[in-house]
């Protein structure tokens, strides 16, 4: 536990900066207090005796695969342009999501 005592305003805003969260000042506090939280819950994970337990793929027990890898044949560019939900000429148009595009 003692990484949470190195966690301060600071490194809030680098984690947020990191994130591309931009947070108030009457919002860092109470992130500051959630964050050490989280980290004192990892903390204690650390502790948990885990020898001889498997590591698991999925906690639900089966493959993600639900049907054998069959080659099959690929969509048409017509049906996929039809399914599209916005277009621009031949392209499928999608949102702008880097160099600041997105909505954080």
């Amino acid at each position: 536990m003692n990484e949470n005592k190195q966690l301060g305003p600071t490194q809030v805003r680098h984690v947020a900066a990191l994130a591309r969260l931009q947070i108030s000042d009457e919002e860092l506090g109470r992130i500051e207090h959630d964050l050490k939280a989280i980290l004192q819950h990892v903390d204690r994970l650390r502790d948990v005796d885990v020898d001889g337990v498997e590591p698991l793929n999925s906690p639900h027990g089966h493959c993600s695969r639900l049907h054998p890898d069959v080659p099959q044949t690929p969509l048409s560019a017509e049906a996929v342009m039809a399914m599209a939900p916005a277009r621009e000429g031949d392209y499928i148009s999608v949102p702008k999501v880097l160099d600041g595009g997105g909505a954080a």
